[in-house]
């Protein structure tokens, strides 16, 4: 089951990320990859955000993907959500954000030319556990080695 979850996130592309800071929490919409090792997701901002600020802060943050944009089709029992439990894992020489950078622009394009700014950064987040809902009851926790 924890590859058919890493399989659903490597399939899709845009999350909801929450941070908080000071107590109080914060929503942002995302486009996102996964890196090579299904272990981290990269995510794109500029320093001035309140996103990357409250990251700075509270590296841990919270990350939900789901289908809902099949629900239409499908109906609301084939809904699947994920929620992440995650923390900031910075990137320690600018040649890995580099490479993050590269991932991000073959997965996403330019995000609205974020990552062509020079003073873009990526966040990148590694995958502590994982809470799979499969239509609206039928839930499983996975935590994964830090």
């Amino acid at each position: 089951m924890l590859d058919d979850i890493l399989e659903f996130l490597a399939a899709h592309d845009l999350c909801v990320l929450a941070t908080a800071a000071g107590g109080v929490p914060h929503c942002s919409l995302m486009g996102y990859a996964m890196d090579h090792e299904r272990r981290h997701l990269l995510l794109a901002t500029l320093p001035e955000t309140r996103k990357w600020r409250n990251i700075q802060e509270n590296p841990d943050v919270s990350i939900l993907v789901d289908n809902r944009e099949a629900l239409p089709d499908l109906g609301r029992d084939a809904l699947t959500a994920v929620t992440i439990s995650g923390r900031l894992r910075p990137f320690h020489d600018p040649s890995g954000e580099a490479a993050a950078k590269a991932l991000l622009a073959g997965r996403l394009g330019s995000l609205g030319g974020i990552l062509e700014r020079p003073e873009s950064r990526v966040a990148r987040i590694r995958i502590l556990a994982l809470q799979i809902l499969k239509g609206p009851v039928q839930a499983m926790r996975f935590t994964l080695p830090d």
